[in-house]
């Protein structure tokens, strides 16, 4: 969507019909450098309605966005989305698979090596962003990568005694409140 926010801002949005909370823009735009516009088309999907205590009378919306450029004309819009949305979700976890869980730089030359690899950064992804969303004070909105550096990879001493192995984390940290919250949420967690 960079570059897209005067073209954006001047669409009019509809209500798609038998989806609730979904609008629905299509337009024609041609990218500079392009020989010829494409057909856009936005997608906004009401995700949640929060109040303020405040001004409880005043509902504060979020939403999510998404967006395609297609050569597809027959396509609506709500199919479009369909279509594309499957698509792009997989991407963007190959991406945060690759990216943000290091799948990426552990390469073997071995397929069935970086195949395991993948598939175990999948469900360390996954169980990330669980975590991430365990905290009750407020939702996370950072990548893995930042979860990583603030809430575990954080300065600590092994110690041992009495053949025992200790890990004393330090008393300063600085996101300590918030891992201690997300670690005492994760012990509330029972699986089925």
């Amino acid at each position: 969507m960079k570059g897209l926010d005067a073209p954006l801002s001047g669409q009019s949005r509809r209500k798609v019909r038998n989806c609730e909370g979904f609008e629905v823009t299509e337009f024609e735009y041609q990218c500079s450098g392009r020989k010829r516009p494409r057909r856009f088309i936005a997608v906004r999907e009401l995700f949640e309605i929060t109040y303020d205590e405040l001004f409880p009378e005043i509902p504060k919306y979020e939403y999510r966005y998404f967006s395609y450029v297609t050569d597809n004309r027959r396509l609506t819009p709500c199919k479009a989305h369909k279509k594309y949305g499957k698509c792009s979700t997989g991407e963007n976890r190959i991406e945060r698979c690759q990216n943000q869980m290091a799948a990426g730089t552990v390469l073997t030359q071995k397929f069935q090596a970086d195949s395991a690899v993948f598939q175990t950064c999948v469900p360390a992804y996954n169980l990330t962003v669980r975590m991430m969303r365990l905290t009750p004070e407020h939702r996370f909105s950072e990548e893995p990568n930042t979860i990583r550096f603030r809430l575990i990879r954080v300065p600590a001493r092994l110690l041992t005694g009495g053949k025992h192995l200790i890990l004393k984390l330090s008393k300063n940290r600085y996101f300590k409140n918030r891992q201690l919250t997300t670690e005492h949420s994760s012990e509330l967690l029972t699986f089925t």
